[in-house]
């Protein structure tokens, strides 16, 4: 958990990771806003957990005032209630004739009285997790907060509870991770933290080749995704380990504390998909991809038999051989996994599923964040930049760590001489992002473009001759007996070379037009081409008028429009979005923006439908910072206002010059 001492996620920061039993230190006069990464956390009014309490789920949350002053936030005690994946349960006791029943539930209930029963919070037992209990009907009403220890929280400053009418349950999250492409792990003796501690970045063939340490007690992860094994070689039982604290071999659900072996994952974590086959040959099968779903039981969504074969087409999956994420872990990585053998299983019993997501850092992170080190394979001396260096001298950078955006290098002061483009990623050394220089000079991120690329190539100076339209990667253009002149850049980043294969000197173009290639570059022609990927982000659309962002609705029916409309930031995955391909797509139920009746005229409706593809649900984010759909390019989208009830709702209007409810600002998370 993160607190920021201002309430829109800037300032000074702390980062809360264990219990704190007396936080009276902790005094916000202007308000404070909190960042709740992972697990289920309590504000408490006074020392000691007591006093009011407030929960925290993951998320964002800004508060302006708590713990009894009106206009301070005054934090008493702060307690994590939920910390790992263990499946909550309740039990309600109740009399019938002479003897007791009970019942016992793992979800949630928004009607006990419904089911028959309305008891007495005394006959109300937590045999494992932490609930929340309501005096109401769909958790409305007032509050106490249960736990597994038999102790109950009631705000003091409401009516006590007496009876429960409905239950949640508070749980973890998904599996995720914030820093990808920073991984680093700290590996300790002894269980809490203790004995000699080894701080790794790179993948560990044989834990007992590292120096000062007898074995693996406890692990702090502080970034990126990790894999530890039993055995040597990345062989053995596989346990995932999320960045996060582990105290002993309990808690990354080990047998016992043999680790001899650790990698990192590298993958896209945004939108993870993966196919199950319980047959042998895949064209015996009719399932379905899973996307970006926890299945905690495959068995109810129709899985019955074992699974022979995986497809992972995106992301990184964990399957486990028993329900509810427990049992034996298997890590599945982008491909084709034909038996068994192939993730590491003893039979073909996997019983549930779910993916690790990108956890968005929030918008008052950089944008751009390149690491560089003075030996090959990140040792040695380290440099940190966020923006440009136009005369680089600190020391000569031999391996780098792209870790946000894509960045552009150059081998002389003042962005001049060879370039090298740096996609987000990790370079061990200088010949795996294409540098034959010793050294390299200065160095800037590349903004990101969200347009689609297109660049016309010509075969004589001052655009003339043929014209070839590129707007995808060619690997040679010799091959089409090809030979550029002139171009001109129409949209989107391009990378060029001045060999097939995408090798040689490489430049990029962000835009413009190029009358005399040969003059410009130095080169006779371009071998080959390429847009240069976007990366891949969560991002959030402001309305530049409103200062109100993009929001999706919760729920979306199969076969039903949902609304979109613009609110208040609201810290939920409501307002996060991805955008790829023209779909503009939400973070919280996956369905693309689209516009309705597929009628591209002033004053049609814009919705969220479920992904198909089509035109009217393509967008183009344009450098004015209007948004246009595919359908109609002279119409931009708008927020309807007015005083009707849709006044936040949005529509297509024609373009006006001033109107700046028309402009979008890109927030990247």
């Amino acid at each position: 958990m993160i607190i920021y001492d201002a309430i829109n996620f800037s300032g000074k920061k702390q980062e809360i990771v264990s219990n704190v039993q007396d936080a009276t230190s902790m005094m916000f006069p202007q308000g404070v806003s909190i960042r709740v990464v992972r697990g289920c956390w309590v504000l408490y009014g006074e020392p000691g957990y007591r006093g009011q309490y407030l929960v925290l789920l993951e998320g964002e949350t800004v508060l302006s005032h708590f713990g009894g002053s009106p206009t301070t936030v005054a934090i008493g005690s702060i307690k994590r209630v939920v910390e790992n994946h263990s499946i909550p349960e309740i039990q309600l006791r109740r009399p019938q004739g002479k003897n007791q029943t009970a019942m016992n539930f793992q979800k949630e209930i928004r009607d006990l009285e419904a089911l028959g029963a309305a008891p007495d919070l005394s006959s109300v037992m937590v045999k494992s997790g932490c609930w929340l209990a309501y005096d109401d009907t769909n958790f409305s009403g007032n509050s106490v907060l249960l736990q597994a220890n038999g102790s109950a929280s009631q705000n003091a400053d409401k009516p006590e509870i007496t009876h429960v009418k409905s239950l949640r349950p508070l749980e973890m999250g998904g599996l995720k991770v914030q820093k990808p492409l920073d991984p680093k792990i700290v590996l300790y003796e002894f269980a809490c933290f203790t004995g000699q501690s080894k701080e790794v970045t790179d993948n560990v063939h044989n834990v007992a080749a590292l120096k000062g340490l007898i074995g693996v007690g406890s692990i702090r992860v502080i970034g990126g995704v990790w894999v530890a094994y039993t055995a040597e070689g990345y062989n053995g039982k596989q346990y995932l380990l999320e960045e996060g604290e582990y105290l002993d071999w309990q808690a990354w659900g080990g047998l016992n504390n043999t680790v001899l072996s650790l990698r990192y994952v590298q993958a896209d974590f945004v939108e993870p998909s993966v196919t199950l086959f319980e047959e042998g040959h895949l064209e015996n099968t009719n399932k379905p991809d899973i996307t970006d779903l926890d299945i905690p039981d495959l068995e109810s969504v129709g899985f019955k038999r074992g699974i022979d074969s995986i497809h992972v087409s995106n992301g990184v999956w964990v399957a486990y051989r028993q329900k509810h994420y427990c049992g034996e872990q298997y890590i599945l990585e982008k491909g084709m996994y034909k038996s068994m053998s192939d993730w590491g299983g003893s039979d073909s019993t996997i019983m549930s599923i779910r993916p690790i997501r990108l956890e968005t850092m929030g918008s008052t992170e950089p944008q751009y964040l390149l690491r560089l080190y003075s030996e090959p394979h990140y040792r040695g001396r380290c440099a940190e930049y966020t923006t440009e260096a136009l005369d680089y001298s600190v020391f000569e950078p031999m391996s780098f760590r792209v870790i946000h955006g894509n960045w552009l290098l150059f081998d002389e002061e003042g962005f001049a001489g060879n370039q090298f483009v740096l996609e987000e990623g990790l370079y061990p050394d200088l010949t795996s992002c294409g540098c034959m220089a010793t050294s390299i000079k200065s160095m800037k991120p590349i903004q990101y473009d969200f347009s689609e690329p297109s660049i016309s190539l010509f075969s004589l100076d001052s655009f003339e001759g043929k014209e070839l339209v590129v707007e995808e990667s060619d690997i040679s253009l010799q091959n089409k007996n090809f030979f550029s002149q002139s171009l001109r850049v129409t949209s989107g980043l391009w990378v060029v070379y001045e060999y097939p294969s995408f090798k040689g000197r490489q430049m990029l173009l962000t835009g413009g037009e190029f009358g005399c290639w040969s003059d410009y570059s130095g080169w006779n022609t371009i071998g080959s081409l390429q847009p240069l990927p976007q990366p891949k982000v969560y991002i959030r659309l402001k309305n530049r008028a409103l200062g109100t962002f993009l929001t999706a609705e919760d729920n979306v029916e199969k076969s039903k429009p949902s609304r979109v409309s613009v609110c208040p930031s609201n810290g939920k995955s409501t307002q996060i979005w991805t955008f790829s391909q023209g779909l503009l797509k939400s973070k919280v139920n996956k369905a693309c923006m689209a516009l309705i009746g597929g009628k591209g005229t002033a004053g049609a409706n814009v919705a969220l439908w479920p992904e198909h593809g089509r035109i009217h649900q393509r967008w183009r984010f344009n450098k004015d910072s209007t948004i246009t759909s595919y359908l109609n390019g002279s119409l931009v989208l708008d927020v309807k206002g007015g005083k009707g009830y849709d006044k936040d709702h949005l529509i297509m209007n024609p373009h006006t010059a001033g109107q700046i409810t028309q402009l979008w600002d890109i927030e990247m998370l």
